[in-house]
C-alpha cells in the first residue's frame, strides 16, 4: 500500500506549482484580447466608426510580433485607414497606411495585394488629387523597396488611370512615360520580353489619347499595339484597345476596318467576362451596316449568346430594316425608347450616316426601273426636301453608283441608256415574277 508521503511526492506539492502562472497562458490571453477587440471593432465599424477606431487601435497597440498577431495588426490597420478616410482625417489615414505598409513583408503576397487594392479602390474616388498622389507614392515606395515588381507596376498603372479619369492629363502622361521606360532595353527600344507590360502601357496611352481626343497620336501608336508580340495577351486590356481602335477607324469613315476591330474587341471582352462585350457587339452591328457588309455578325457562336438580349435584339432588327431598305421600319426601331439605341452616345453620333446610307439604297432601288423620274416625286417618296434629294443624287452620280444626269431646268433625273436598259430588265423580271405568282394562285384554286 502507498503511503500519503509517497502519494504527495509523486504528483508534487501545491507549493511547487502555481496555477495560471505559465508564460504560454499569458500569450493566449493576449491573443484572445486581440481577437475580441478586432471582431468587436469589425461589428461596429459601419454604425459606430469612432468606437471601431478605438478597438482597432487597441489591436495595433497590444499586438506582438507573432505571426497571428501581426495578421490581426495588419488587418486592423487596413480598417483604420478606411475609417480615418471616411471620417475625413487624412493625416491619421496616412499615418496608419504607412504603418500598415511596414508589415507587407510579414504577410502573404495575396494578403498584401488585396489590402492595398481595397484601400486604393476607396481612396481613388477622392476629389483631392494631391491626397491620392501622396497615398500612391507611399505605396509605390514600399513596393519598390520590397521587390514586388508586378504589384508595383500594376499600382503605378492604376495611378495613371486615376489621373486620366480626373483630367490630370500631364500627370498621367508623365506616369505612363515612367512605366514605358521600365519596358525598354539599354538601346532605348521596347524590350520584346516585356510584351505583357508593354501591352498595358500602350493600353494606357490609348486611354489618354481617347480622353484628350488626340487622334494623331493614337493613329501613330495603334499599329505598334496590334503588331506587338506578346506570349499572353490579357483579354481585358485587348478588349479595350480593340474597341478604341474601332472607334478611331469609325471616325475616319473606315467602316470595314472598324467592323473587324470591334469584333476583336467583343471577342476579347467576352473571353474576359467583361460586361462591355454587349456594347461592343452593338458597335459591331453598327459598323457592319455602315460598311454595307453581307456578313451576318450573329452567325458566330460567340455572338449568338447575346441574341436574346433586348438591346442587341433591337440592333438586329435595325440591321434587318436597313437591309430591307425599309425607312419606316428603320425609323420606328431607332426611335423606340424601349430599344435604348439612342441612349448610347457613340451610336447616336452615327445615326445620320446610317440614315444617309439607307436613303441612298432606297433611292438607287427606286430610280432603277425608270428612264426619267422627277425630283419632286423622289422627294415625296423619301419624305426628304428636294435640295437634299439633289445632294444625294449628286453624291451617287459622283461615286458612280448611279449612271444618270440631272436636268435642272426640268427638275428631272435622266438615266443613261445602260441604266435604263437594266431598269427595263428589272421591270421585266418583276412582271415575270408576278405572272408566276398569279399562275400558282390559279393552280391552287383549281386543286
Amino acid at each position: 500500500k502507498m503511503s500519503d508521503e509517497e502519494y504527495s511526492y509523486e504528483y508534487g506539492s501545491e507549493d511547487n506549482y502555481e496555477y495560471g502562472s505559465g508564460e504560454g497562458e499569458d500569450i493566449n490571453d493576449d491573443l484572445i484580447a486581440i481577437e475580441n477587440a478586432f471582431y468587436e471593432g469589425d461589428d461596429c465599424r459601419q454604425d459606430q466608426p469612432k468606437r471601431a477606431i478605438e478597438l482597432f487601435q487597441k489591436v495595433v497597440d497590444i499586438g506582438g510580433d507573432r505571426d497571428e498577431e501581426i495578421k490581426f495588426k495588419f488587418n486592423a490597420l487596413e480598417h483604420l485607414v478606411m475609417l480615418h478616410y471616411r471620417m475625413g482625417d487624412m493625416r491619421s489615414m496616412s499615418k496608419c497606411y504607412n504603418e500598415m505598409l511596414g508589415y507587407t513583408s510579414q504577410v502573404t503576397r495575396n494578403e498584401c495585394t488585396t489590402s492595398i487594392n481595397n484601400i486604393l479602390d476607396v481612396v481613388s474616388s477622392c476629389d483631392d488629387i494631391s491626397t491620392i498622389s501622396d497615398l500612391y507614392d507611399l505605396t509605390l515606395k514600399s513596393l519598390k523597396s520590397g521587390g514586388n515588381e508586378r504589384l508595383w507596376f500594376g499600382t503605378k498603372a492604376r495611378l495613371a488611370k486615376v489621373y486620366i479619369q480626373s483630367g490630370a492629363y500631364d500627370l498621367a502622361d508623365k506616369t505612363i512615360a515612367e512605366l514605358h521606360a521600365c519596358c525598354k532595353g539599354n538601346d532605348g527600344k521596347d524590350e520584346p520580353s516585356k510584351g505583357t507590360y508593354l501591352l498595358e502601357v500602350y493600353g494606357l496611352i490609348i486611354q489618354l489619347c481617347t480622353a484628350m481626343k488626340d487622334t494623331v497620336r493614337m493613329k501613330e501608336i495603334y499599329p505598334k499595339i496590334t503588331s506587338l508580340d506578346t506570349a499572353v495577351e490579357d483579354p481585358r486590356t485587348m478588349g479595350f484597345i480593340r474597341e478604341e481602335g474601332g472607334k478611331m477607324y469609325m471616325a475616319a469613315g473606315q467602316w470595314e476596318t472598324a467592323y473587324n476591330e470591334f469584333y476583336e474587341g467583343f471577342r476579347n471582352y467576352q473571353e474576359a467576362g467583361n460586361k462591355r462585350a454587349k456594347d461592343c457587339l452593338k458597335y459591331v452591328v453598327l459598323a457592319n451596316m455602315l460598311a454595307l457588309s453581307d456578313i451576318n455578325p450573329f452567325a458566330a457562336r460567340e455572338a449568338k449568346v447575346y441574341q436574346e438580349e433586348k438591346e442587341v435584339a433591337a440592333m438586329m432588327e435595325l440591321r434587318m430594316a436597313y437591309e430591307s431598305n425599309d425607312l419606316i421600319w428603320f425609323e420606328r426601331t431607332l426611335k423606340n425608347r424601349a430599344n435604348k439605341i439612342l441612349d448610347d452616345m457613340f451610336i447616336m453620333a452615327y445615326v445620320d450616316p446610317l440614315r444617309l446610307g439607307i436613303r441612298e439604297q432606297v433611292l438607287v432601288a427606286m430610280v432603277r426601273p425608270y428612264s426619267r423620274i422627277t425630283i419632286p416625286f423622289i422627294s415625296k417618296e423619301l419624305n426628304l426636301a428636294e435640295d437634299d434629294v439633289e445632294k444625294l443624287l449628286v453624291k451617287l452620280i459622283l461615286e458612280e453608283r448611279l449612271k444618270a444626269k440631272i436636268d435642272r431646268m426640268g427638275n428631272v433625273l435622266e438615266m443613261e441608256k445602260e441604266q435604263s436598259a437594266s431598269g427595263r430588265n428589272y421591270e421585266a423580271i418583276v412582271g415575270w415574277a408576278e405572272s408566276l405568282n398569279e399562275a400558282a394562285l390559279a393552280l391552287t384554286a383549281r386543286i
